[in-house]
């Protein structure tokens, strides 16, 4: 086992993913002592997310509760190597994949309890991890974005679907083959022209959360994407592996007043949890980092988890 020489709280480390350096951190428990082992959860942030940002904050509750959580810049956003600004779901699972395998590598981790827990798109992320890995206990799915196809697909139609996000797509990857130099776009409307234009109503809770002066500014986080890369975004759903979750114990959060409500309530009828809560009066983005949601749904992640350790 790996021994870092960790500290209470906030430890800077990094693993390799796929032969490229993933940059994370480590949270430990304030009462920390070396050579004592703690159950362990990875962290997968929303797309786009960085650590430093609601990963990093729920992360840290979860240190306060007993935990070693590991949170990490997905390969392309960060601090982390690869491909800049690219969405490959794909990619983000094996992140997650390699990031329980470096928690297991680590003297501070319990290997018989290990868990998962994401936010937004990384909950997907990590749920779907975990339906591939035995070594998982339970998995925390916060605030999920889950119907990446569906949402645009019901704002524009299959031919404005077609015509507009898929031609985009298409022009940038001839762009990017053509010259070598990647097209990026930005997912959080900034300018008066780009709001203009922008559906609503995500990009309302994004720019409230990611923009300047807002919870999520942070260095690290880049309001950029590669175009080229969301076609396979679009194209990735859970909902295709659903009957491999029935065996996985599952807690589920989200605000009921959230834009992602049509995906989480077709989870929770699908699947059926085992634990889901809904939070009156919030919204997506709420859960991310409103300290009165952060600690609820932290204490019920703790003692869910808790709920399903198991014995050396």
């Amino acid at each position: 086992m790996e021994n870092l020489n960790f500290k209470p709280g906030k430890n800077i480390v990094q693993f390799v993913s796929e032969g490229q350096k993933v940059a994370a951190h480590l949270f430990l428990p304030d009462d920390y002592e070396a050579g004592k082992k703690y159950p362990a959860t990875t962290v997968t942030p929303p797309v786009t997310g960085v650590k430093e940002q609601t990963g990093g904050d729920y992360a840290k509750a979860f240190a306060k509760r007993g935990f070693a959580a590991l949170v990490f810049d997905p390969r392309g956003w960060g601090e982390s190597e690869g491909d800049a600004g690219y969405l490959i779901p794909e990619w983000f699972v094996r992140d997650v994949r390699n990031a329980v395998d470096f928690l297991r590598t680590l003297d501070v981790t319990d290997t018989n309890n290990v868990f998962n827990a994401g936010i937004c798109m990384g909950s997907g992320w990590a749920m779907y991890e975990t339906a591939f890995d035995t070594r998982i206990n339970a998995v925390a799915m916060i605030s999920p974005y889950l119907i990446e196809l569906d949402t645009p697909l019901s704002m524009l139609g299959a031919d404005g679907y077609r015509n507009m996000v898929v031609k985009g797509l298409t022009d940038a990857a001839q762009a990017r083959f053509d010259s070598g130099e990647e097209v990026y776009i930005k997912p959080v409307p900034e300018t008066e022209e780009e709001i203009a234009v922008a559906p609503e109503p995500i990009y309302v809770g994004m720019r409230d959360y990611y923009l300047a002066g807002k919870p999520g500014d942070v260095p690290t986080w880049k309001n950029r994407v590669a175009a080229n890369s969301q076609y396979s975004l679009y194209g990735f759903s859970i909902f295709n592996y659903t009957k491999l979750f029935e065996p996985i114990p599952i807690y589920l959060a989200y605000g009921d007043e959230a834009v992602s409500n049509p995906g989480a309530k077709r989870f929770a009828e699908e699947v059926k949890p085992e634990k889901v809560t809904v939070i009156e009066g919030a919204g997506h983005f709420d859960l991310y980092w409103r300290p009165e949601h952060v600690e609820k749904i932290s204490n019920e992640v703790a003692e869910f988890f808790h709920a399903h350790m198991q014995s050396a």
